[in-house]
């Protein structure tokens, strides 16, 4: 009995050891081990990446807004990524049938950042393109990069001079662009007196996928823009055949109101399609109110009873 039991103390304390022993070794292993090295790079690199939206030139000539990834380690590097992205030949990840707007042989000599103002100094090819693209260029730099956190306006330089008109419009260009200075701009006006500027998104099919597209309006209208939005998204008419919004000709905005960062808009039933709340009609009103009004909530009603909450970034609720 007593042989047995001292059999069995000296099993279980070399197994102990051994136990202890490997788990000693294993570690050591693992370390040097290049795949489990490079395993944690990979989740670093994921772990550094973020999406933002940039802004592609379609065949219809229209920008629309389309997500990439950026993994630079600052602010900085994540503008010259967009600017990558936006020119010609440096990109080969770009959906197909949307292309980058900067010439191919525009380069960027300079990014500064300035109190949420980031400085770009190209070298003088950055217009080297035909006279009714020099401000889509602008348009697609200035949008891109506002996107991004941290970033609120966009100053243009070629080869350290300030950029103040286009060269062959002769279009003047703000000193600092904003979201202010417009993209696809569409002017209905009978006289310079009195001018509304709406954005109004649009959906475009490009190949097998729908994209939206910000569309900038300039006119004579003193309606609130809300009610200008629901317009241009529900008339029979549309100016560019391009361009599509799903939402019925029979809707109607019955009442809106404000409270803090929440707006909330209440319509009939000529929401529904097919009595179904579709994304395609959500999403549309939806970014054009937030691009318009500053609030970070919308809420939609049909005859007052809510249906849906919308947060800014488009997280539907």
């Amino acid at each position: 009995m007593l042989k047995k039991k001292a059999m069995r103390k000296i099993i279980i304390t070399t197994f102990s050891i051994i136990t202890i022993l490997v788990l000693c070794i294993i570690p050591g292993k693992i370390s040097n081990n290049t795949n489990f090295l490079d395993l944690d790079v990979d989740t670093v690199y994921v772990n550094n990446s973020t999406t933002t939206e940039i802004y592609l030139l379609a065949s219809n000539n229209y920008l629309v807004k389309t997500t990439i990834l950026i993994n630079g380690k600052n602010l900085k590097e994540n503008v010259s990524q967009i600017i990558k992205y936006l020119t010609l030949g440096n990109s080969s990840k770009l959906p197909n049938g949307l292309n980058s707007i900067i010439p191919s042989e525009a380069k960027l000599n300079n990014i500064e950042i300035d109190d949420k103002i980031v400085i770009l100094d190209f070298n003088d090819k950055l217009f080297d393109v035909e006279e009714s693209f020099e401000e889509k260029v602008v348009e697609a730099i200035t949008y891109s990069l506002i996107n991004l956190d941290g970033i609120e306006g966009v100053k243009l330089k070629v080869n350290g001079n300030n950029i103040i008109q286009l060269p062959k419009s002769k279009k003047n260009l703000p000193f600092v662009l904003n979201r202010n200075f417009g993209i696809n701009k569409v002017f209905e006006l009978d006289n310079i007196h009195n001018v509304n500027t709406v954005v109004t998104y649009y959906m475009c099919s490009v190949g097998d996928k729908n994209y939206y597209v910000p569309v900038t309006k300039y006119l004579n209208d003193d309606k609130e823009k809300i009610k200008i939005i629901i317009d241009n998204l529900s008339t029979n008419y549309i100016y560019e055949s391009t361009l599509v919004s799903l939402l019925n000709t029979n809707i109607e905005l019955l009442d809106y109101s404000f409270d803090d960062d929440i707006m909330t808009l209440n319509f009939n039933e000529g929401i529904f399609t097919n009595e179904k709340l579709l994304e395609e009609v959500i999403y549309p009103i939806s970014e054009s109110v937030f691009f318009n009004y500053d609030v970070n909530n919308i809420i939609f009603q049909i005859n007052g009873q809510e249906i849906k909450k919308v947060k800014r970034n488009n997280k539907i609720m």
